[in-house]
């Protein structure tokens, strides 16, 4: 299956401003990056009706590069060599090699939307009918692209749900169990002690989120198969396709409670291994980088995937979490300084 599409364009493009030939860079790299990691991945695919859809979606991007690569030669400048975006594709394809092809181009597909918004108020810029024309079925394939994503997978939401869930279970147990180890160095002198503390506040931990995510869940879904019914009632469906819908809606709520959990209590090791060694006040520095470390690349894979800045969400995870270590780490130390608290 290939895109065939071909646009068509005045011979004479208007003369760009600055900001507009900035636009039509990100524009034109965003397409051909697209392009390339759709590439790879229809590569990667051993079944065929994958590959078919995959090779489809780089023709369009490809189709789509050029009507940009074309605005952009009316600057008088060569963009002959301009490469696409290498770290984000790294970063994709091992997101995919973790998670699946389905639910990368789910993520990825999630930041289309931003993408939409600035192509439509593009078209503000061009005056060629023509060029309209072809921007406006640029934006239509963009905005086809769901349906196309639909078909190449089932219970994508359900994924969705479960990466969702292993994320922000991770960042909790990363960032709860870091304040708390942080704190307790600050008035406890035995390492070992404070592997165990934080080993307790993670098993808490992850027994809340655990919980907390099922309660959570559990209302979500309720009022999702409460629609389900009335629907089912509506369209006169069948018993059993309605209990079929049913069903695969309450296993998303034990899905994302386990799924809660699990990353949880993973996310908590990170702080609570390095005080399993002897190395005193060395081990919270371990810890507070392993943390930064992990929040950094859980978030960058996530900002990648959604076409947010790398190094803000990366860098933002990162700094919050030695915040809330520092803030508690501060606590202990006036308990200790103030108050004589303290453990040998």
């Amino acid at each position: 299956m290939h895109y065939i599409k071909i646009f068509i364009f005045i011979n004479h493009s208007p003369e760009v401003d600055e900001e507009e030939e900035k636009l039509l860079v990100e524009f034109y790299r965003d397409e051909i990056t697209d392009r390339e990691f759709y590439k790879k991945l229809a590569e990667r695919s051993k079944k065929k009706p994958l590959k078919d859809k995959l090779e489809y979606l780089a023709g369009m991007e490809d189709s789509h590069s050029n009507f940009w690569l074309e605005r952009l030669k009316a600057s008088n400048r060569k963009y002959d060599n301009m490469k696409p975006k290498s770290v984000k594709i790294f970063f994709l394809m091992i997101l995919t090699a973790l998670i699946g092809n389905n639910l990368t181009i789910n993520l990825l597909e999630r930041g289309e939307v931003e993408s939409i918004r600035k192509y439509r108020n593009f078209l503000n810029r061009i005056n060629d009918e023509k060029e309209s024309m072809a921007l406006k079925e640029i934006i239509e394939d963009e905005i086809g692209h769901e349906n196309i994503f639909n078909e190449m997978g089932p219970n994508r939401e359900a994924y969705l749900d479960r990466i969702q869930a292993f994320i922000y279970g991770m960042s909790d147990g990363l960032v709860e169990v870091l304040a708390a180890i942080a704190g307790l160095t600050a008035i406890i002198s035995n390492n070992f002690i404070i592997a165990m503390s934080g080993l307790v506040v993670g098993v808490g931990g992850t027994i809340s989120m655990t919980l907390g995510s099922y309660l959570s869940k559990s209302s979500e879904i309720e009022y999702r198969i409460r629609n389900i019914r009335r629907e089912s009632l509506l369209n006169d469906q069948s018993e059993k396709t309605t209990a079929k819908k049913i069903k695969k809606e309450e296993d998303r709520t034990m899905v994302s409670a386990k799924t809660t959990g699990l990353s949880y209590i993973a996310g908590a090791a990170f702080p609570i291994i390095p005080f399993l060694f002897p190395l005193g006040i060395i081990s919270l520095l371990i810890s507070v980088a392993l943390v930064a470390i992990v929040q950094a690349i859980s978030n960058s894979i996530i900002a990648i995937a959604l076409n947010i800045s790398i190094l803000k969400s990366s860098g933002r995870a990162a700094v919050l979490s030695l915040l809330a270590a520092a803030i508690t780490y501060g606590i202990g130390f006036i308990f200790h300084t103030y108050f004589h608290i303290y453990i040998g």
